[in-house]
């Protein structure tokens, strides 16, 4: 059977959502789902105390793939219109650590559910894990239903190439706070087609300029 698991991102300054996360799944989903806490920095004294302390959790240590991850987004929004315009007055959380959460994608678990750190597990996930059989991602969010001047991407920019419409692009959006998926979805190959086509080709011109730092955006292009 194919490994199942749960992951989430984290330090020592969200450590009481952490926790709070961590009891809700043990109340509402199981007590020995196995858990790995992907590291958002550096601050983990807390973060390490907890999983010392439960049996099935751990801490996700395979640092090559978290500066992978690190290194794309990080040269995905260098080449955003929206980099020469900020250059003095980019968002406090521009070239932030959430685009480590994609570490899943070649982590532990063949099968998992990914919840960001301030969420809370409110039911079971035999719903979700169970349509893996059909999909590669289920996503539980409203992204897709935003205004066009707030969606994840360029609607009318991307119509005017003539390759898609607004009815292909939003069933694409989506967000990334939570979401079930597989692991190797995404290879070091397949991650350099897509810098190929974001940065040569500039497609990441595709994405809203309101939110071109978000680590969302990068789930859906």
């Amino acid at each position: 059977m194919d490994s199942f698991g749960i992951y989430t991102l984290a330090n020592d300054v969200v450590f009481d959502q952490l926790v709070a996360l961590l009891n809700s799944i043990e109340a509402n989903v199981g007590a020995d789902i196995p858990i790995c806490i992907i590291p958002y920095n550096d601050k983990l004294d807390l973060v390490q105390q907890e999983v010392n302390a439960r049996k099935n959790v751990t801490l996700f240590d395979n640092w090559d793939v978290i500066q992978r991850w690190e290194e794309f987004a990080h040269e995905v929004w260098a080449a955003h219109p929206r980099e020469k315009e900020m250059k003095l007055s980019r968002p406090s959380w521009y070239k932030s650590h959430l685009q480590r959460k994609f570490a899943v994608f070649e982590g532990i678990f063949d099968k998992f559910v990914f919840y960001d750190g301030d969420s809370l597990a409110m039911k079971p996930l035999n719903n979700v894990i169970d349509r893996l059989e059909e999909y590669d991602f289920i996503f539980d969010d409203w992204e897709h239903i935003k205004d066009k001047a707030v969606a994840a991407l360029n609607i009318p920019l991307i119509e005017k190439t003539g390759l898609y419409t607004e009815a292909d692009i939003r069933p694409k959006l989506h967000c990334s706070s939570f979401f079930d998926s597989k692991k190797g979805l995404f290879s070091v190959q397949e991650l350099e087609i897509m810098k190929e086509r974001l940065i040569t080709q500039k497609e990441v011109q595709w994405i809203n300029g309101n939110g071109w730092w978000d680590d969302a955006f990068l789930l859906i292009i």
